[in-house]
């Protein structure tokens, strides 16, 4: 089995990207992967725009689809009034079975350990759920240390970091995991390189195989078939650690 724990949906107003639920059913098709968690690209920075991409991901993980299985992740901008930031979270989570909130540092300007982030960790920690945050690209909000206060500070609250620093802050993104137990890597556009340091350093427990981008699947893919040969290893990796990091019922 092959899960993806970090897919994009729609349409993404601040990098220009476009994916269509077509793209991604035929690009999974392709290369046999058997479902993921579905975030949206960023939308216009008001709160109806979101409520419409996070329905639009609801639909679509609710139609019925031969040998897959699809899960909701809301991005909601932090800097909205908490009471919007809230009833959206509560609405995603406990009405259309979304299964984890998202910061995406660079887009929502949102520095990882932050007054508006601290109620994002507060808001997962009620409503039971991860939370993922971009870093890599974006710098200095993207910065795999800046997740670390905001992260200790909330031991109950998973800590996905996207992108695992990508290459540039790899390595800060694999002390942050090593030093903090609820505290997971999910390595796309990282290198081979980077990701065989990962599982040295950490263990495959903490490691979550995504594409990010629906053109990144082969080659994610195949990195990790590269690296680890060891098919309990393997696994765990490409869809158990997703699983049961996101609560997932399969």
């Amino acid at each position: 089995m092959i899960l993806d724990a970090h897919v994009h949906l729609g349409e993404d107003v601040v990098f220009d990207e476009v994916n269509t639920e077509e793209e991604l059913i035929q690009y999974y098709d392709e290369f046999q992967v058997d479902g993921g968690i579905i975030q949206p690209f960023i939308p216009r920075p008001y709160i109806k725009d979101h409520q419409d991409i996070h329905d639009r991901i609801a639909k679509f993980c609710k139609e019925q689809w031969p040998r897959k299985k699809f899960f909701g992740m809301a991005s909601i901008n932090p800097h909205f009034y908490p009471e919007d930031y809230y009833e959206e979270a509560r609405r995603c989570v406990q009405d259309l079975g979304f299964v984890a909130l998202k910061i995406t540092s660079i887009a929502h300007a949102c520095h990882p350990s932050s007054k508006d982030a601290y109620y994002v960790y507060e808001v997962c920690r009620d409503l039971k759920v991860p939370l993922m945050i971009h870093t890599g690209n974006g710098i200095p909000f993207a910065d795999p240390t800046s997740v670390y206060q905001g992260a200790k500070d909330h031991p109950d609250v998973p800590v996905i970091l996207a992108h695992a620093g990508s290459e540039s802050f790899n390595q800060q993104a694999r002390l942050l995991a090593k030093k903090l137990d609820n505290v997971f890597l999910e390595p796309s556009w990282c290198g081979t390189n980077a990701v065989k340091h990962m599982i040295e350093e950490v263990g495959c427990d903490k490691i979550l195989f995504s594409s990010d981008n629906l053109d990144q699947i082969p080659v994610e893919l195949a990195k990790y078939r590269q690296i680890i040969k060891n098919e309990d290893d393997l696994e765990k990796v490409m869809w158990k650690n997703t699983a049961r990091i996101f609560n997932l019922k399969l």
